[in-house]
């Protein structure tokens, strides 16, 4: 059976004079931060599974996140919630 829906995608070609380049550089330093940082707080549990293995514990405080937020916006000089953003994609 066909489905009476159907979808209409429209895309437009707008030309601007932005240099989006410094923004994607900074947002993928603001990525690796984020990253970097989390990494650094990583605890790591040592768990018998067939052998022995280090399961790591990611942070998920908010008082972490909170902080890692606000270090992430010290050197930003874009709007904040591409600093969420950032957090949010990296899904911890």
């Amino acid at each position: 059976m066909v489905s009476e829906c159907s979808y209409q995608v429209k895309s437009y070609k707008v030309k601007h004079n932005y240099d989006v380049k410094d923004f994607l550089e900074s947002y993928r330093w603001l990525l690796q931060r984020a990253i970097n940082e989390i990494w650094e707080n990583i605890a790591w549990k040592e768990k018998i599974i067939s052998g022995k293995r280090l399961i790591p514990i990611i942070p998920k405080s908010s008082e972490f996140k909170r902080n890692l937020r606000n270090s992430l916006l010290g050197d930003w000089n874009f709007c904040a919630h591409y600093v969420d953003s950032a957090i949010k994609l990296i899904r911890f």
